[in-house]
């Protein structure tokens, strides 16, 4: 982690917190497999709420992995070069990351306005607003992302500069 701000504090909240809806999500479906097997009466709902927390919890590790910028990278190319190049790689990584970023976050919030102005729902027996919900949980960590993302750029230009007023022959 490069920084304790409350933005990453509160998202290492919640991702601690959401990390307990896959308990729940076990729970539920012994809960099922107890009322279709051993009594004969499946449930309607526990699919749905199961599919909603693993979203839930998929979605939040986006923001609490680029808190912490500890996602997936296959880094052969980054690790064989010098460290010099190594800060622009970073920083080119990041811009690029940035405008991907941005361009998620506005389809994201666009999809998830319209889930929310007309209610989107599951479309099954209980039609909960699954869709909706999980859409603007979508566009909400797609924000902070790129929050976040903005303040790696930043991070990396400063690395840099600092590197070229340490040594200006690099």
């Amino acid at each position: 982690m490069t920084e304790h701000t409350t933005v990453t504090r509160a998202v290492h909240a919640a991702g601690n917190v959401a990390s307990y809806l896959f308990l729940c999500i076990v729970a539920i479906s012994a809960f099922e497999v107890l009322m279709r097997y051993a009594i004969g009466q499946p449930t309607v709902w526990v699919h749905e709420l199961s599919i909603a927390f693993a979203a839930t919890c998929f979605v939040i590790g986006g923001p609490y992995v680029q808190a912490t910028r500890s996602h997936i990278t296959i880094s052969y190319a980054y690790d064989k070069m010098p460290p010099g190049l190594q800060v622009w790689a970073r920083l080119l990584c990041s811009l690029l990351t940035l405008a991907f970023l941005v361009f998620l976050t506005y389809a994201t919030t666009l999809q998830g306005w319209q889930a929310l102005q007309y209610g989107e729902t599951t479309g099954t027996a209980l039609n909960w607003p699954i869709p909706a919900y999980l859409k603007t949980l979508f566009a909400v960590c797609a924000a902070i992302m790129t929050a976040q993302t903005a303040m790696h750029v930043i991070e990396d230009a400063r690395r840099i500069a600092r590197r070229m007023v340490a040594d200006p022959g690099r």
